[in-house]
């Protein structure tokens, strides 16, 4: 399942069901042991033909039905000489006494604009993915990496109606095993 196939679901889970929906579905996918660490934004290093940035997407907004249910670790690589970039994403499924792989999945962004200050990159808008239109921006030198999610407004696609952005914070995640956080042990 795709971070957009995701999304979808959310969208319609929030507009059935309101807000309190949405609160009670992140609660479900919660593990007190899913832990992550974060590294300051840094140039995205590479060259004139190549670059690669990895890290994990949160929403732009400050309003929680926005965030992604389920935490996703990525990596983006772009090339210049194929005009495209390729993000390739896991997806993690934390539950209160698991955390496991949920999918596996991979999205190509086709580069718009390609300069010595950073890139754009984008998919949708088309039978692939009609609803929303997906659009990659990547600053060279800050490091900053963001992805919008914007409705393209079709016949059929009420569901998305905002537009939806995402920056990508570098780091990752990690299940915490330390003593004191052995959630699944049985208390004496």
């Amino acid at each position: 399942m795709t971070r957009y196939t995701v999304t979808l679901l959310l969208t319609i889970f929030a507009l059935v069901l309101g807000a309190s929906a949405q609160q009670k579905l992140s609660t479900a996918f919660h593990n007190e042991r899913l832990k992550t660490i974060t590294y300051p934004d840094s140039a995205i290093v590479g060259s004139d033909h190549s670059r690669l940035v990895t890290g994990f997407w949160v929403s732009e907004s400050k309003d929680p039905s926005k965030a992604l249910v389920f935490p996703q670790q990525v990596s983006i690589r772009c090339s210049h000489y194929n005009k495209e970039c390729v993000e390739i994403g896991v997806t993690l499924a934390p539950v209160k006494d698991m955390v496991s792989i949920q999918d596996i999945d991979t999205t190509t962004y086709d580069v718009d604009k390609w300069d010595a200050n950073g890139l754009t990159a984008s998919f949708g808008g088309d039978p692939s993915s009609r609803c929303q239109r997906h659009v990659l921006t990547m600053d060279f030198e800050s490091g900053a990496v963001s992805v919008a999610d914007i409705p393209t407004r079709q016949k059929g696609s009420v569901a998305f109606t905002d537009t939806d952005s995402y920056r990508l914070v570098r780091g990752m995640y990690y299940v915490d095993t330390s003593p004191g956080n052995d959630m699944d042990k049985a208390k004496k």
